[in-house]
């Protein structure tokens, strides 16, 4: 695991999104661009890049109600398609996901 990487302006606790496939789980690091926040992700490789980013956006944006007006991004590009598994889309454990609104937003 890469503590670098995830350990890097994280909250101290760590969210779960642990499966059963017997692997040890991978920590991510998840940060929300708009929350200017990130949190620590412990999950299976074979979780859903769906469900990481509902745990993630449930600690750092709770006023959110609507998730899908948000996207994630691995090394810049959009996921398309949030129900594959972390390792579906090429993250590696200590890899950092990006969480963004989908449509900017105008600055007040």
């Amino acid at each position: 695991m890469n503590r670098f990487v995830t350990a890097l302006r994280t909250r101290p606790d760590s969210v779960q999104v642990l499966g059963d496939d017997g692997r040890p789980p991978w920590t991510l690091r998840v940060q929300c661009a708009e929350a200017w926040d990130a949190v620590r992700v412990e999950a299976a490789p074979t979780a859903l890049v769906r469900d990481v980013k509902q745990a993630a956006m449930a600690v750092l944006m709770t006023d959110v109600t609507n998730v899908s007006e948000y996207v994630v991004k691995l090394r810049g590009f959009e996921v398309h398609d949030e129900s594959q598994s972390l390792e579906g889309i090429g993250a590696l454990d200590g890899s950092t996901l990006l969480v963004i609104a989908r449509r900017r937003r105008p600055v007040r």
